[in-house]
């Protein structure tokens, strides 16, 4: 067993003391390694900047050589112990649901940000020892042998129970099917208990008839509510941070949803890359980058779950549902790197720069071309079998033939179950739509218009956009260009990401910008603030509408049998 001691002295500094005793097995080096990154951030963390006063000792405090072999792997020589003691401290002053914190208020740790492990023993059990004070609940997915002594049996499990103390957790819980969910919640917020527990209820209990059962024995929702903005979750085996904001807003009801709508997606993880694992990440290995295409299914398939799943269950209505739908296509279309990098690409690099925007026109989204992909594959299927057969049956045939087998799957595998569902060969859908770049829109018309769905056009209500093709983020008191279409008047003239426009035609453009673009449009004179510098762009529109707005509307006549797949598609097929 490796022990954890936890401390949390001075608070208002931020920094988590640690102190462990690590077996040493006879052995004359010990590897111990931090994490590179976590699970549910497909990028390199380096947590390890984080720490400091990292030291290793004898029993008697005796300081013990050691070497830096990576960033973030420490080998010790052991000089013949049998316990190498190790100690540092933790800097967590950065709150969300992947990060760990520390203030007056609570400790709050996500173990595979700051907690180590031996390469050559990570099947150690761990014993954690929080010294906190005596009023403190613990909120875990961690096995509690008292309220302030958790164990693990691996590091894997460790490393996937993050942790809240604090004296201001509040406790509600809820059963389905006999498992327990508990909802810990943190933060000053106000919430409709009987409501959320009615439609946590719901939708859980849609995901549990979906799959039929749950991978593990109960399951925690860990909630961080704070005061600004954020929207941030993170999937773990059997719990999910999610940390929103501003807490004082969520009696409006878009907020509630979107606490519904990210709820709903991490409890899904819990079955689609929790327990259903591309093979690159089963087992995961925290000392590097673990490469995978097959983000368009662990994370896309779960976004378009989380949200169709809030319809099946009542807290979204038709129209919502497809509201949601056309906010994914007006995605899809406003982002040109569609163009340049398949959604399987993308999935590789977001390891490159999967997190950030990039450079423009490079990428797409995981989430949200996953998403689409996600609909083609359910439609069809609905459409293929007269209603008979959906995504569900897939979904809870990879988790019977892959994730209670703890058996890593491959896009063929992928390709086959939905091919086996259906007379529909997926093979060419995959070919220009997840490892090509062939336009979507197409195909979303057509399988739109198996459930009655009409994907209807219209022109940009900004002029900038409709005639420019340009998009400015007029905030903070300036007028930004946040995006440019390719090889429009905006483009050809010269604008670029990052300018500020300083004036339209002489005339300062601060909240009339649409206007003043407008009233001169034959003959503009943009004044730019370009890396300090100031110079001048001269464009024009040339009548072709750059950016179109999608709206998703039902038929007002379809057939039965749209209505019947219509029907099937919101009550699921299994």
């Amino acid at each position: 067993m490796i022990t954890y001691r936890v401390k949390t002295t001075h608070p208002h500094r931020h920094f988590i003391s640690f102190e462990a005793e690590f077996p040493t097995h006879g052995r004359r080096f010990i590897s111990l390694q931090l994490p590179s990154w976590r699970p549910g951030r497909y990028e390199l963390g380096n947590f390890a900047k984080n720490i400091r006063a990292w030291r290793a000792t004898d029993v008697d405090g005796n300081d013990l050589n050691f070497v830096k072999t990576t960033k973030d792997n420490w080998s010790v020589e052991t000089n013949g112990v049998a316990v190498v003691i190790l100690t540092y401290q933790y800097y967590a002053a950065e709150l969300n649901a992947g990060s760990s914190f520390l203030d007056e208020d609570q400790l709050y740790i996500n173990p595979v940000n700051c907690f180590f492990f031996d390469t050559e023993n990570a099947n150690a059990t761990y014993e954690i020892l929080l010294d906190v004070p005596a009023d403190y609940q613990v909120a875990t997915g961690l096995t509690k042998i008292s309220e302030h002594r958790l164990s693990a049996s691996s590091f894997d499990e460790l490393a996937d129970c993050p942790l809240i103390a604090s004296k201001t957790l509040r406790h509600l819980s809820y059963e389905v099917q006999s498992v327990p969910f508990h909802i810990w919640i943190q933060g000053d917020v106000t919430l409709n208990e009987t409501r959320l527990l009615t439609d946590f209820a719901a939708f859980t209990g849609e995901q549990m008839r979906m799959f039929g059962d749950i991978p593990c024995k109960e399951y925690h929702f860990l909630f961080h509510f704070v005061p600004f903005f954020l929207r941030h979750g993170v999937e773990h085996c059997n719990s999910t941070v999610i940390t929103m904001g501003p807490a004082a807003d969520f009696q409006q009801e878009h907020l509630y949803l979107d606490l519904l709508g990210i709820s709903c997606h991490e409890l899904f993880h819990n079955w689609n890359v929790k327990n259903i694992r591309p093979v690159e990440m089963l087992p995961y290995d925290f000392t590097r980058e673990n490469y995978s295409e097959q983000g368009y299914v662990y994370e896309g398939v779960t976004t378009y779950y989380g949200d169709s799943l809030l319809w099946r269950s009542g807290s979204l209505s038709a129209d919502d549902w497809l509201e949601v739908i056309q906010d994914h296509i007006q995605d899809y279309t406003g982002n040109h790197g569609r163009f340049n990098l398949s959604v399987a690409q993308s999935s590789w690099d977001t390891w490159l720069d999967g997190y950030v925007s990039g450079i423009p026109w490079r990428k797409v989204s995981i989430y949200n071309e996953g998403f689409l992909i996600a609909m083609m594959c359910d439609l069809i299927l609905l459409h293929g079998s007269n209603g008979n057969h959906s995504l569900d049956a897939v979904m809870k045939r990879f988790y019977e033939q892959f994730g209670k087998q703890n058996k890593g799957y491959t896009r063929e595998d992928y390709l086959a179950l939905l091919n086996d569902q259906s007379d529909f060969d997926f093979s060419e859908l995959f070919h220009s739509f997840v490892n090509g770049r062939q336009d979507y829109l197409p195909m979303l018309r057509k399988v739109l218009s198996y459930v009655g769905v009409e994907l209807q056009e219209a022109p940009s209500s900004k002029w900038s956009e409709t005639h420019l093709g340009v998009s400015l983020d007029e905030g903070n008191q300036k007028v930004v260009v946040s995006a440019v279409v390719p090889n429009s008047p905006a483009d050809e003239s010269g604008l670029w990401y990052s300018d500020e426009i300083v004036a339209v035609n002489g005339f300062a453009p601060y909240k009339n910008v649409q206007q003043l673009l407008r009233m001169h449009a034959l003959d503009l004179e943009l004044t730019i603030l370009r890396k300090g510098k100031r110079t001048t762009v001269r464009t024009a529109s040339n009548g072709v509408t750059w950016v179109t707005k999608y709206r998703c509307v039902k038929s007002v006549e379809t057939s039965e049998t749209q209505e019947l797949i219509w029907k099937r598609w919101k009550e699921g097929i299994v």
